[in-house]
């Protein structure tokens, strides 16, 4: 047999570890699919972003929904897609991007 006992401060720790998962799961994935119900997808929700990611979003012009048609996020070389009717990401604007979408950082995938 071998000798599994926690400390108090592990267990502690554990427990405030899976505590803020719980609560931050929830508010990360709000902006990671459509509304319940089928309604349109959404990616404009930066719950839990930094005030700096925040800020690069608003300062790239990132949108949901391009106003060039042949400069959408699905096509741009920093674009990931997420799973369908999800958001993907990206590799630089954070937080949820939606494949229709657009920002000044656009570059066609090569």
């Amino acid at each position: 047999m071998s000798d599994s006992k926690i400390g108090r401060r592990d267990a502690a720790r554990r427990a405030l570890t899976v505590l803020g998962a719980v609560m931050v799961a929830p508010s990360a994935l709000v902006g990671c699919g459509g509304e319940e119900g089928g309604g349109a997808l959404t990616c404009t929700d930066t719950t839990g972003l930094a005030a700096a990611a925040v800020a690069t979003r608003e300062s790239q012009n990132y949108t949901d929904s391009s106003p060039n048609a042949e400069q959408k996020c699905s096509g741009c070389r920093f674009f990931t897609a997420g799973q369908a009717g999800h958001c993907g990401t990206c590799q630089v604007v954070q937080g949820p991007i939606h494949p229709d979408g657009n920002c000044s950082l656009w570059a066609a995938q090569s």
